[in-house]
């Protein structure tokens, strides 16, 4: 979408306040990224200190400059500090003062602000987003509450939520800045707004040291409880205090200046209206901490500190507190109490090291996620939706870990299927290695393929090709989402495999708007504990370690393909907030209508797989060898493709064993040839010593077949029913299970219909299903 668009940001009135901060700075930023953006003011009004350098360098108008003289002044309401005549009557007369061509949309920054944007809507229909800092019932509870205002609220409340139901029922999209008044949005407007929350400058550069001075800035009344800080000063003897930013009336400055007289406190306590942006950053650089006593919606003043590099202490359950953690950038009080903010203060007080580390880990979030570049990023992308909300959210699929072609391993097998089952809401963009490409050329619904072309190096099938191979792949697919596809609103990397989750992990890092799902399909074990070559499992380990790291730190969604390895992530120290389950799928009834081809050999075993040490094909003749010697025409088909040293280990074992008449390797067969076998055969053998969901158990689940398998965490929690587990590692004992089935008709029967039972639950669409809820997570928030 490269219209640009013509974007109003609208404000009551211009001071020195957060929400004008915020508007002074979408519209510069809106500005730079190509958009027409204007700054609309509802009224000019007359202040101590001349506010216009605010807005010298961005296009901005006066609304009430338009009105007739006599409604240009603006009277306050005697009590509401948040309400005047202009509030009132500019619904009448604003829309008079634009031009319906003037603005593609308004964004209207506040409950009072909405009147107006609404009547603009009604009479001009230019659109507009709500944005509601606090409900006008929110703002009554916690300002009024003490006041004569009170005997009111039976009549005030219903009259206040009447107006704000109307205006938010006309916006095109309602947007709160925290989750502090999502629910109750939600419950009493029947809305699922967006949380778009504040962004700030954040220094370039940390200075050496911090100061010792406590400091509190932001804009100020006597409801904001600036009294407490007094307290808090006169119990922590020697220390200073900076109370900076404006007051919303001179009686409430004059108020908090007496008092601080009365408290002989004028030595100890510098309280500064006024001030630049240098000047802020110098009384940052001279403060240990910045502090806040009182619960906000959000807390922009807490975000600035941050930027400057200091740790943050602001009732907990603030907006703010939810972008950084309690002990790490700062304190969350549970309550605000002398003794709790004593607490803190004075540690970070004697420990300058500890306020240094907490500042600058601080620092370095808001750098990260919360400049203003990337709020009005996302206000533009929220903008676009807005207009055009039947627009599908774009998905970048990264599949480039494949390197030995067909068959495909499990891990590549989970997004296909599901993203045939969600284009009515989502277009995806496919990044794969030519290699693995072709079960996405052959899936029958659109999208876009990106295929990175073969190297010398595909197909080699030895570990340093394969090595150098992932190399290449992920060098060329950063440097493809970088310059392709920097609009994306969702990355999913398919597995945690390296060459998936690395170009993710960058791409997340420039793209940070775009929420990226990690896919962890399964967990390599210690290179010590797994069986293989010792070189090979080390690399293998370390960069799954390094992919855990990247995911662990970055990823927004991290989807585990079973609970036993959701638990295993949790004791790894993932946060559990992050961490969904959704396990793999199979096409139920296609499976179920395949029909037995002419001329299919009946086997008696089926094992289905890559043949590869972490498969159990080394299992494979030690235990069939056992069945051999209960049942001598026994055989046992083996499906799938590996390496050429495991096919001739097999062979060469099997002739050891003298079964080679007992066991045929049929290699890589098509599906139809595969589901044939395994309908005609009697019981499957899940050899696997690693695995995450097993879908060859449930594919042969779903063609009647019982299952005997190592007991490695699948059978028994992915599968609830129709197997038999045994003790990893005890061929005798399989090989009695195995026995057992094939020579009891009974216990066969019993085994294939529970088998078929739980397949019944493990459909695609039912997996799909179940995606589509975790997408509608990133949908509300």
């Amino acid at each position: 979408m490269t219209k640009k668009l013509k974007i109003g940001i609208v404000v009551d009135q211009m001071l020195t306040g957060g929400v004008q901060l915020a508007a002074i700075e979408q519209v510069k930023e809106l500005r730079k990224l190509g958009h027409n953006a204007k700054l609309l003011i509802l009224m000019r009004k007359k202040y101590p200190v001349d506010f216009s350098y605010l807005t010298k360098d961005i296009p901005h108008q006066y609304l009430s400059d338009s009105y007739p003289p006599f409604f240009r002044k603006t009277i306050k309401f005697p009590i509401f500090n948040f309400l005047s005549t202009l509030h009132l009557t500019s619904p009448f007369l604003a829309p008079k003062a634009i031009k319906k061509t003037d603005f593609d949309i308004l964004i209207s920054l506040g409950t009072t602000t909405c009147l107006t944007t609404q009547a603009i809507w009604h009479n001009l229909k230019i659109p507009y987003i709500a944005v509601v800092h606090d409900p006008i019932v929110y703002i009554l509870d916690k300002v009024y509450t003490q006041t004569s205002l009170k005997y009111f609220f039976p009549l005030l409340k219903p009259v206040a939520q009447f107006f704000e139901r109307s205006f938010v029922k006309d916006a095109i999209n309602v947007v709160t800045i925290s989750k502090v008044h999502y629910d109750y949005l939600k419950k009493n407007y029947n809305v699922e707004p967006a949380i778009l929350g504040f962004g700030t400058k954040p220094l370039i550069k940390l200075p050496p040291k911090r100061g010792d001075n406590l400091l509190s800035f932001g804009r100020w009344q006597k409801e904001k409880n600036p009294e407490f800080l007094l307290k808090l000063i006169r119990e922590i003897p020697k220390s200073k205090l900076i109370i900076a930013g404006s007051w919303n009336t001179k009686q409430d400055l004059d108020w908090f200046t007496g008092l601080v007289k009365k408290e002989n406190l004028t030595k100890r306590v510098k309280i500064v209206p006024h001030f630049t942006p240098n000047e802020l950053e110098k009384m940052a650089s001279d403060a240990r901490l910045w502090l806040h006593p009182h619960f906000e919606a959000f807390g922009l003043a807490a975000l600035e500190a941050a930027g400057y590099g200091l740790p943050i202490i602001i009732p907990e359950k603030s907006g703010v507190t939810e972008i950084f953690k309690n002990g790490v950038q700062g304190f969350f009080p549970t309550s605000v109490s002398i003794t709790e903010y004593k607490k803190y203060v004075v540690k970070l007080l004697k420990n300058e090291g500890l306020a240094y580390r907490m500042g600058k880990q601080a620092w370095s979030q808001v750098k990260q996620k919360y400049s203003w570049k990337k709020n009005a990023e996302d206000l533009l992308l929220l903008i676009y939706r807005s207009l055009k909300p039947d627009q599908k959210k774009q998905i970048l699929v990264l599949e480039i870990s494949h390197a030995l072609g067909t068959p495909l391993a499990g891990g590549d097998k989970l997004m296909e299927p599901m993203a045939a089952r969600l284009t009515g809401g989502y277009d995806f963009t496919v990044l794969v290695s030519e290699v693995g490409a072709k079960h996405w050329r052959d899936a029958l619904f659109k999208k876009n393929l990106e295929i990175l072309p073969k190297t010398r190096f595909d197909l080699g099938g030895t570990p340093f090709p394969v090595f150098l191979t992932y190399c290449i792949r992920m060098f060329k697919a950063v440097k493809v989402i970088l310059k392709k596809y920097k609009n994306m609103d969702i990355l999913y990397s398919s597995t945690n495999i390296l060459p998936d989750v690395l170009p993710t992990y960058f791409a997340k890092t420039k793209l940070d708007r775009a929420t990226w799902i990690a896919r962890i399909h399964h967990l390599i074990p210690h290179p010590f504990k797994r069986e293989g070559r010792l070189i090979v499992n080390t690399v293998s380990f370390l960069m799954q370690t390094l992919s855990l790291y990247m995911i662990k730190n970055r990823a927004d969604i991290i989807i585990a393909l079973n609970e036993n390895l959701k638990n295993e992530l949790l004791k790894m120290g993932f946060p559990s907030e992050k961490l969904e389950v959704l396990g793999a799928g199979i096409n139920f009834q296609k499976i179920r209508s395949q029909k037995i081809t002419k001329g299919t050999f009946t086997y008696d075993g089926v094992f289905l797989g890559r043949l590869h040490y972490s498969k159990g094909i080394f299992d494979l003749v030690p235990i069939w060898k056992e069945v051999v010697k209960k049942i001598p025409d026994s055989n046992l088909a083996v499906i799938g493709r590996g390496a050429k040293e495991f096919t001739e280990f097999i062979l060469r074992e099997a002739k050891k064993a003298h079964i080679s008449k007992n066991i045929n390797l049929t290699g890589y067969l098509k599906d139809e040839e595969t589901l044939s076998i395994m309908k005609k055969a009697k019981v499957f053998l899940f050899t696997d010593h690693e695995a995450g969901w097993g879908i060859a158990v449930a594919e042969a689940m779903a063609s009647s077949l019982p299952v005997v398998g190592w007991d490695i965490g699948v059978l028994g929690t992915v599968y609830k029913k129709g197997f038999i587990k045994v003790p990893p590692g005890n061929h005798l004992k399989f090989s009695q299970a195995v026995i057992n089935i094939l020579k009891d008709i009974n216990l066969m029967q019993k085994l294939s219909k529970m088998a078929i039972d739980e397949a019944k639950d493990l459909d695609w669409e039912k997996t799909a299903d179940k995606f589509k809820i975790i997408l509608a997570k990133i949908d509300n928030n």
